[in-house]
């Protein structure tokens, strides 16, 4: 009688273990199923987040590997913005990236320009990847914008801080700025027109031609290595003078441009190197 209750207790125990080792199978099935989201940007503390610190401006490119054991069946797109649906984005905030798919794999390269209206605000894209199966997995991607030297232009005032004599052959970047500029400075403003501002400086200790060219216009190139601006004077308003500028620092409180200049009809050099120095100061 004993053997015959051990043989069926071990019985038991075995059915027992079969059930659970085949349960546990099921659920690893169930995981590794679920599709999986790679993405090339710096994780954080978390399954599936993510994030990246850029500029205002600066293209935001993204590769995202999507991989499953079974089709994936859909992929969407979300932004918010301070955690709240930015309705301007895709469709009332969301963008779809496919609706079916017959493979169990695919490659998404995400691309977002921040504007300065995302500037120290919480900005995130959530994608979301669904299987044939029905299994979704979400991943999240947070943006940290930081304000660009060049969408910082147009929000600050530059005062003249200093030009440099590069050239001079008696001491090479000499200080050449004269006490009348000291107090000038230059507003940029975001449409293109510039306004150069002379100072409370008047009569003896303002400059003898403050005034006689009308600044119009200026313009940073695409690639930030040459500064533009655009004025007449007032005796000839339709001489549109362009001066050019080659960028040397341009930071978020430094502007330095460097002018080449022909002054052989003044006794010096064809090519005269001065250089322009600005720093940043509130509106």
């Amino acid at each position: 009688m004993d053997s015959f209750i051990n043989k069926f207790k071990y019985f038991l125990l075995l059915i027992v273990s079969v059930v659970l080792f085949s349960q546990c199978d099921e659920d690893d099935d169930v995981v590794t199923d679920n599709p999986m989201i790679e993405m090339n940007a710096s994780k954080l503390y978390g399954h599936g987040q993510y994030q990246l610190k850029t500029e205002s401006g600066d293209n935001v490119n993204i590769t995202l590997t999507i991989s499953s054991t079974s089709a994936l069946k859909s992929m969407k797109v979300k932004k918010t913005k301070n955690l709240n649906v930015d309705k301007t984005f895709g469709e009332n905030g969301e963008e779809l990236v496919f609706s079916s798919l017959s493979e169990s794999s695919y490659i998404y390269n995400f691309e977002y320009t921040p504007s300065v209206d995302d500037i120290d605000l919480l900005i995130g894209f959530t994608f979301t990847v669904e299987n044939e199966n029905g299994q979704v997995t979400e991943s999240d991607l947070s943006l940290v914008v930081t304000l660009s030297p060049r969408d910082n232009l147009p929000r600050r005032r530059w005062v003249f801080k200093s030009k440099l004599w590069v050239t001079d052959p008696d001491n090479p970047n000499s200080e050449d700025l004269a006490d009348c500029e000291k107090d000038n400075s230059m507003l940029l403003s975001e449409d293109g027109s510039i306004t150069i501002d002379y100072g409370t400086d008047t009569g003896a200790g303002a400059c003898l031609f403050d005034g006689f060219n009308v600044y119009t216009n200026w313009n940073l190139s695409d690639d930030e290595k040459t500064f533009t601006r655009t004025y007449y004077g007032i005796f000839s308003p339709d001489d549109i003078v362009t001066e050019v500028f080659e960028v040397k620092t341009l930071t978020v409180d430094k502007l330095e441009l460097e002018q080449t200049l022909d002054l052989t009809a003044f006794g010096l050099g064809a090519e005269e190197k001065y250089l322009f120095i600005y720093e940043a100061m509130p509106l």
